[in-house]
């Protein structure tokens, strides 16, 4: 049987791929990735993407929503539940995300934050697609209107998950996925590993991220898709698996989420 591996959240549309990328697709091959996801954060990053994804049909595939960083402005106006359905219809598009909340670079009165990300279900709910969500020491909240607006009933992902243990099985039980980052190669996750653990496998994906947050033995340089295999192989280890059982089944689970 051949090794499959899948980078579930990536942004390999980046300017700091720009010089590279067909040939970091390649390293993706080499790798033995079945595929990625390639994420689009605002508007403007949309139409590179669809290309990416129309380049590499059946390998690369696209998500966007914008993203709970972005604070309203004249050039960025707020998104309507209208514009997500027509972005995200398009069969590039096999998922609503990353959207969510941030409590890290956004302060004050959040109220539109947490409108967006309702409005952001909403449509994902109304496309048949999963939500791919960015929870930044909000964990607890995004998951309550996860729950509260039935996100489960097309799926979610709490990306790069950095929450508690309880939030990641409470995740798990209401049709919720986790998918965790190279941070879970660092010597100072201890309870991210304690996390992964715990959860079924059935409920976990692997992920770069990229172009940040490069596992270890890569920590410090641009992260790329093909890392991903040290994300399953610290899974592996921390799971008592074999990697070969860690990537058919985070592969099996990407599949399965984003309907591939």
């Amino acid at each position: 049987m051949t090794v499959e591996f899948f980078d579930s959240h990536g942004h390999i549309n980046a300017p700091q791929f720009d010089a590279d990328r067909d040939q970091v697709v390649e390293r993706m091959k080499a790798a033995h990735l079945a595929g990625g996801m390639v994420i689009a954060c605002e508007e403007s990053e949309i139409d590179g993407v669809v290309a990416l994804v129309r380049r590499y049909p059946g390998y690369l595939y696209g998500a966007w929503a914008l993203h709970p960083e972005f604070e309203v402005t004249p050039e960025r106006p707020e998104v309507s539940l209208e514009r997500i359905l027509h972005i995200c219809s398009q069969p590039e598009m096999k998922a609503v995300g990353e959207t969510g909340l941030d409590y890290h670079w956004c302060k004050g009165d959040l109220t539109w934050q947490k409108n967006r990300f309702r409005r952001h279900i909403e449509a994902a709910k109304i496309l048949g697609k999963p939500v791919i969500v960015h929870a930044r020491e909000a964990e607890d909240d995004a998951l309550k209107i996860l729950i509260e607006e039935k996100a489960g009933d097309v799926g979610f992902v709490l990306h790069c998950f950095a929450g508690s243990t309880e939030c990641a099985l409470k995740a798990a039980d209401n049709g919720g996925m986790v998918s965790v980052t190279g941070v879970l190669t660092f010597k100072n996750a201890a309870a991210l590993q304690e996390t992964v653990r715990k959860m079924p496998l059935t409920n976990l994906m692997i992920e770069t991220d990229c172009p940040y947050m490069a596992p270890v033995p890569y920590r410090g340089k641009r992260n790329e898709p093909a890392y991903v295999v040290e994300v399953a192989r610290k899974m592996a280890e921390l799971k008592g698996l074999t990697l070969e059982e860690v990537a058919a089944a985070t592969t099996a689970n990407a599949r399965r989420f984003f309907k591939l």
